[in-house]
């Protein structure tokens, strides 16, 4: 059965009405006016945008399916609501571990106390798990359970913070969060797969068809693998590119080389329904927990001695030999970076690594003109989630004062320089509609520079065509000869679009 989709923009074109023939499941031909058989169907979209399915190029799947399972405190407000969820979330799940996600001091004026989290959660080990992810609060007993006393000492890549008395008050920044998460029962495998059909499912309804999961084997790499590849197996409704941690391929408890070649042998045998696509690295932390490594200091901490303020979690020296170590093995390595001090360590290992083009950074949030520059002549990808305007504005503001926050994520210099943008959620940090991330990188929120604002079109390839370039996958631009896989926007997208 053919059918001529009319009055509406094909995406790819610079605003111009254009029809579609779609046949079999293909495209077979776009133009102004196509005269098909005499039998096609002419389906009118009244003015709507077509565009291709939406894909996260930067998002962590499992983590999403497994909150859909835990105490969720991101409709809390104040200390006491989360108080009051925690002792709820206690009643519900017995004695056991307690484990609470989207964690926000920032929204609530000021961290629990110890003492306070003690007295709602009780006897049993509790964890709330801040929005961001990198950083965490746990009750006294999670710390016993993981051997953590006032003589612990904080690692270079993590810190335990203590009151002004030298007490811990129970929150772990970066890699201090490990010794507890450990403790934590880990789930089946068929647990896993469970998280990540929900996750799919979930992200299926915003018109996602494709989610780069970017820390696969936080838990357990081999376990992951093989969730992935049976969640497939069973009908997940996205497809998965999935970025290992490097530490779980190169580091000392790495998955043993046989055991690794049987997974990916499996993943292969999916025909693309899931991939591997890269490895992953952590360099720095998050602005709301003060762990992003800027240059200059926080507006509410004291100046550093170190020459930034924040935490690198690995030396110069290490993070280069982690870039080189996964480019001679063949993978892309994206590297988590927020602060700007932090941006130019990655650099540097992009390009001792001989092959920065290959890489790409993720988040990028604070960037000088030089910096834009250096991306532009190393040419790596850059990935960047608009929603964070929103979710964090506030505690941007806070934390890093208006003029400065003003600036966070330069979609527009980084365009207008020739980088090779593609724009992500990092759900479940956020609620991952493509929709909302497009109509921020469109329309930046007050107190953000509209100066760095995106055209829809710029914007829409960025959750669709630019998405799938970083994640090593083909283009998805509705061209002739293509899969006629699309989303018809409204007309407010069409609107904003016709007037540019």
């Amino acid at each position: 059965m053919s059918r001529v989709l009319h009055h509406n923009f094909v995406f790819g074109l610079t605003g111009e009405r254009e029809e579609m023939l779609v046949e079999d499941g293909l495209v077979i031909a776009r133009a102004a006016r196509i005269d098909a058989a005499a039998d096609a169907a002419r389906v009118d979209h009244e003015g709507r945008m077509i565009i291709p399915p939406f894909i996260d190029s930067h998002c962590h799947i499992l983590p999403v399916g497994l909150d859909l399972m835990s105490l969720n405190l991101g409709e809390s407000e104040s200390v006491e609501e989360v108080l009051q969820c925690v002792r709820e979330g206690r009643k519900e799940r017995g004695d056991g571990w307690l484990v609470a996600v989207h964690y926000d001091q920032n929204r609530y004026g000021r961290h629990l106390s110890l003492r306070e989290l003690d007295d709602a959660s009780g006897p049993g080990p509790a964890l709330l798990r801040h929005v961001s992810g990198h950083s965490a609060i746990a009750n006294s007993a999670a710390l016993r359970l993981a051997g953590i006393d006032h003589n612990a000492a904080d690692s270079p890549g993590g810190n335990f913070e203590r009151d002004s008395s030298g007490n811990l008050t129970g929150v772990l920044l970066e890699k201090a969060m490990d010794a507890v998460f450990e403790r934590i029962p880990k789930p089946t495998v068929e647990q896993l797969v469970e998280a990540i059909l929900a996750a799919g499912e979930s992200m299926q309804t915003y018109g996602i068809c494709c989610a780069a999961d970017m820390h696969t084997g936080f838990l357990d790499l081999a376990e992951e693998l093989d969730a992935y590849r049976i969640a497939a197996e069973r009908g997940c409704k996205i497809q998965t590119r999935l970025y290992l941690r490097w530490s779980k391929l190169f580091g000392p408890r790495a998955i043993s080389s046989e055991i690794f070649k049987e997974k990916v042998a499996a993943i292969d045998a999916t025909a693309g329904q899931v991939k591997i696509a890269g490895v992953k690295i952590f360099a720095d932390g998050a602005i709301g927990s003060g762990t992003a490594a800027i240059y200059g200091s926080y507006t509410d901490a004291s100046p550093s001695d170190k020459g930034y303020s924040g935490q690198m979690i690995y030396s110069s020296n290490r993070l280069d030999q982690m870039v080189k170590t996964a480019t001679d093995a063949g993978y892309q390595v994206s590297v988590h970076s927020i602060g700007d001090y932090c941006t130019d360590k990655v650099l540097d290992a992009f390009e001792k690594s001989g092959e920065p083009s290959r890489h790409r950074i993720e988040h990028a949030m604070l960037l000088s003109d030089s910096q834009v520059e250096r991306m532009a002549r190393l040419n790596c990808f850059v990935n960047m989630q608009p929603e964070f305007l929103v979710r964090f504005g506030t505690t941007y503001r806070s934390k890093l004062g208006l003029e400065r926050a003003a600036k966070i994520k330069r979609f527009r210099s980084v365009l207008d320089a020739g980088l090779r943008l593609s724009l992500s959620s990092d759900r479940p940090i956020v609620s991952g509609d493509p929709r909302v991330g497009i109509a921020l990188a469109v329309n930046r929120p007050a107190g953000f520079d509209p100066v760095e604002e995106c055209t829809l079109q710029e914007a829409v390839a960025g959750y669709t065509r630019e998405a799938a370039k970083v994640n090593g996958d083909s283009e998805t631009t509705l061209q002739e000869g293509q899969r006629a896989d699309y989303l018809v926007e409204d007309n407010d997208a069409t609107r904003r679009r016709k007037a540019q």
